[in-house]
C-alpha cells in the first residue's frame, strides 16, 4: 500500500486518495475532459531575458494561459531557466475542470483548471464576498469583479468574472509590464494595479514590482503572497530551505522525510507517489529583513533566493513530488486614494556560483 503525506502528516489507502483533491472525493476524471500540459505552451506569450535568466511569461487576455480566478491573469510565468536548469517546469501533467484542486490519473497529476498556474504568480485574498449576499460582487485583485454563487468563499472554486477593468501590456527585451485598472464598480471598488517583471542586467536575478492604489469607494484589506511551483529536484531529494529566523512548524512533519535544525529544514529523502507535504511556519517577526529565504538542491547547486520588502503575516511551505512553493503572505490595507508597492526578488544560482 503507498504512503501519502498531506498537511504534515502520512496518510494511507484510499484516505489519502479522498486528502490529494481537499476535501473532495477521489474520482479520477473523465478521459474526455483532460487536456495535457503541453496544450499550454501556444498560448500568448513573451520571452524576456537578460543573456543570464530567461523566462516565458505569458499574456492576460480571452486566449490566455490563466483564466480562472484564484491567481493573478498577468505574468504567469514559466521556464525560468538558468545555466541549463529549468526553475518552472509544469508541476501538473493535465488540466481538468472535473477535479477539485488537483488529482492524478495514470500519467501523474491533474491539476483543475483553477489552479493550473504557473510561477512565480501572485493570488490575493478576497474583499467583500461575506457582505455580498448571494449573486453579489466581490473583490479579486489581478482578476477583478467577481460575482458570488456560494455560500463560503473557496479559493479553488472558479467564480464568475462580472468587471476584470482594462488592461494594457508593454515589453521590452528584459522586461515585461501588466496594468489593469477596475474603476466605476456598483460594487464600490475599484484599484489600479501595475507589475513589472524584469531580467535585472548583468545578474542572474528576477525582479517583480508591484503598484497598487486604491481608487474605488471602499477599503481593501487582504494579503498577497507569491506562490513558486519551483522545480528543483525530483522528488524534491535534497531540498533544503535557510531562513533568517528559527523555523518551527505548527503542524506535525513526517521525521522520515523532513528535518528541521534551526534556521535550517532539509528533505531527507524525495517524496514519490501521491505524497504531499504542508504546514504553516512561524518564527518570523515583524521586519520585512525576515522575508527572505534560499532554497537549495544540495546535491547540485541549483537553488534560489526568494525576498519581498514587505514584513510576513503568514508564511506557508507546500510541496508535491512534481514542485515545491514557499509562500510568504503580506498584508494590504488601503483606505480610499491609498497605494502601495513591493517588489520580490528571486536570485538564481548554481553550480560554480558563490
Amino acid at each position: 500500500m503507498k504512503t501519502f503525506a498531506i498537511a504534515g502528516l502520512i496518510l494511507t489507502g484510499t484516505v489519502a486518495a479522498v486528502y490529494a483533491q481537499g476535501s473532495a472525493p477521489f474520482d479520477l476524471p473523465p478521459a474526455n475532459s483532460t487536456s495535457p500540459a503541453t496544450a499550454l505552451d501556444d498560448l500568448p506569450s513573451r520571452t524576456i531575458s537578460n543573456g543570464i535568466v530567461s523566462a516565458k511569461v505569458y499574456l492576460p487576455g480571452k486566449f490566455g494561459f490563466y483564466r480562472a480566478t484564484r491567481f493573478d491573469h498577468a505574468g504567469m510565468i514559466t521556464h525560468v531557466t538558468y545555466k541549463g536548469h529549468d526553475y518552472g517546469r509544469y508541476w501538473f501533467a493535465k488540466t481538468s475542470p472535473n477535479v477539485r484542486n488537483f488529482t492524478y490519473d495514470a500519467d501523474g497529476v491533474v491539476a483543475h483548471n483553477n489552479n493550473s498556474a504557473a510561477g512565480p504568480v501572485e493570488e490575493f485574498g478576497e474583499n467583500g464576498f461575506d457582505y455580498a449576499g448571494r449573486g453579489g460582487r466581490f473583490l479579486k485583485i489581478g482578476v477583478g469583479i467577481l460575482q458570488r454563487d456560494n455560500d463560503t468563499y473557496n479559493r479553488f472554486h472558479t467564480y464568475p468574472i462580472l468587471n476584470e477593468g482594462r488592461r494594457s501590456t508593454r515589453v521590452t527585451a528584459n522586461s515585461i509590464r501588466f496594468t489593469q485598472d477596475v474603476s466605476g464598480d456598483p460594487s464600490g471598488y475599484g484599484y489600479s494595479h501595475s507589475k513589472t517583471v524584469t531580467m535585472v542586467p548583468g545578474k542572474p536575478q528576477m525582479t517583480i514590482e508591484v503598484r497598487l492604489k486604491n481608487t474605488g469607494r471602499k477599503p481593501i484589506d487582504t494579503t498577497v503572497y507569491n506562490h513558486h511551483f519551483t522545480t528543483l529536484s525530483p522528488g524534491n531529494e535534497a531540498i533544503e530551505l535557510v531562513a533568517p529566523f528559527k523555523l518551527v512548524n505548527a503542524r506535525p512533519m513526517p521525521n522520515d522525510v523532513i528535518k528541521i535544525d534551526g534556521a535550517r529544514m532539509t528533505y531527507l529523502r524525495g517524496m514519490t507517489g501521491q505524497e504531499q507535504i504542508a504546514s504553516d511556519l512561524t518564527g518570523w517577526g515583524d521586519s520585512a529583513s525576515d522575508n527572505d529565504f534560499r532554497i537549495t538542491n544540495t546535491k547540485t547547486g541549483y537553488g534560489l533566493r526568494l525576498r519581498a520588502d514587505l514584513p510576513i503575516a503568514r508564511l506557508l511551505w507546500w510541496s508535491i513530488p512534481t514542485t515545491l512553493s514557499l509562500e510568504p503572505y503580506m498584508a494590504i490595507k488601503l483606505a480610499p486614494g491609498e497605494e502601495k508597492r513591493w517588489t520580490h526578488t528571486l536570485d538564481y544560482y548554481g553550480p560554480g556560483d558563490n
